[in-house]
């Protein structure tokens, strides 16, 4: 029995004995059946007058949850009016991080080891009335944050029309979002080719099998003003779904600067059969300093549901220097989960390395020998 089942016979034995204490003489004692009828009628009198008349602690728990309910609803309403429901502006908050370590050495290049941080980026996006947006920025080694995209979309007259700061539509290894590369990096021939981000307008529309694009932009890498001033580059692109597991897509581009001008186009294809995923893409440039050109090629091959094998090679040549660029990759990515994702490949030069090459973080050096070789191991988290 509970205490205060104790407490509360003990208030009614001490009753009934006070009682028979201040009866009249002539009364007769009642018998232990009685005693026990009234301890009962008395017991059931209390309970129902504690469930009609509920104990202060139990008024004060009802008070705390009533505020508690109130919280959470109104915490569930802005977060509502946030995600769209009835409102005109949504705010979806998503980025990523990746934390990577490298070993670069041979050739002539000085073993360098340690730590770096390429990317820690943050992304805005949803919709403003009836047109989308996006604006990121990213952190990077020493601190500096950098725009990365900015734009606005929008469907105007039967078509996609995006402006303010983006990818213009070229290489198709640079329109990979960074997250679903298949190495650590991008290639360097992405580095040194590829259209970077531009500041412009562009339209588009997607047809099913055959989607086209053409932007008016002022220049490949011309991001947050930089690049020539006056500056203008036209490119367009289209990618065709021949069927389910190949595609094919093409682009050109026009880019006029104050110093020179150049066309540079490129074509690339990819098949995904089961596990298996195969890509190839060439891309050329023609300006009057003479003609580069460079290729590269991939296959992938998921050996797991969460393990994927792969290797990469890419090959170049400029004008300006006498050494190809020949660089082979072999590595893996392990898919901790749909947000965590770990990468390690090692990387290696047949030929020497120009500094007509664009390294940027790739982690390669630039030599005048053969035989160097670069390690990578990343770990990239999405949130």
């Amino acid at each position: 029995m509970s205490k205060k089942k104790w407490t509360m016979y003990g208030a009614i034995v001490a009753a009934v004995i006070l009682a028979a204490f201040t009866v009249p003489a002539i009364a007769t004692n009642p018998s232990y059946e009685e005693l026990e009828a009234r301890l009962d009628t008395a017991e059931a009198r209390l309970d129902a007058v504690n469930s009609s008349n509920p104990s202060w602690i139990d008024k004060r728990r009802a008070e705390e949850v009533s505020v508690l309910v109130k919280e959470v609803l109104a915490d569930a309403d802005s977060r509502a009016s946030l995600q769209g429901d009835g409102s005109p502006v949504t705010v979806n908050v998503h980025g990523f991080m990746q934390t990577r370590w490298t070993y670069n050495s041979g050739a002539d290049v000085e073993a360098n080891h340690g730590f770096s941080l390429p990317t820690a980026r943050l992304i805005l996006s949803g919709d403003v009335y009836n047109f989308g947006y996006k604006v990121s920025g990213q952190w990077n080694d020493g601190g500096n944050f950098d725009l990365k995209d900015a734009y606005g979309s929008t469907r105007l007259a039967g078509m996609d029309f995006r402006f303010g700061q983006f990818k213009a539509p070229f290489m198709k290894e640079v329109l990979v979002d960074r997250v679903d590369t298949l190495s650590a990096d991008r290639s360097i021939v992405a580095y040194t080719f590829g259209q970077g981000r531009s500041q412009g307008i562009e339209f588009g529309n997607d047809l099913g099998a055959l989607d086209v694009r053409v932007a008016y932009t002022d220049g490949f890498n011309s991001a947050n003003g930089a690049g020539v001033q006056n500056g203008y580059a036209l490119t367009g692109r289209a990618d065709l779904e021949i069927s389910k597991w190949w595609n094919l897509g093409a682009a050109i581009s026009w880019n006029d600067l104050d110093t020179s001008d150049y066309w540079t186009y490129t074509v690339d294809t990819g098949v995904d059969v089961g596990g298996l995923d195969l890509t190839a893409a060439y891309t050329g440039v023609n300006h009057d300093a003479g003609d580069d050109w460079a290729a590269t090629f991939s296959a992938a091959y998921m050996c797991m549901d969460d393990f994927q094998g792969f290797v990469q090679y890419e090959y170049g040549t400029l004008s300006s220097v006498t050494e190809d660029l020949s660089v082979a990759t072999v590595g893996f990515n392990y898919f901790v989960n749909d947000n965590v994702k770990w990468t390690t490949d090692l990387g290696y030069s047949f030929n020497g390395i120009s500094t007509g090459w664009d390294l940027d973080n790739t982690g390669w050096n630039a030599t005048s020998e053969t035989g160097e070789y670069l390690v990578r191991t990343q770990l990239q988290v999405q949130f």
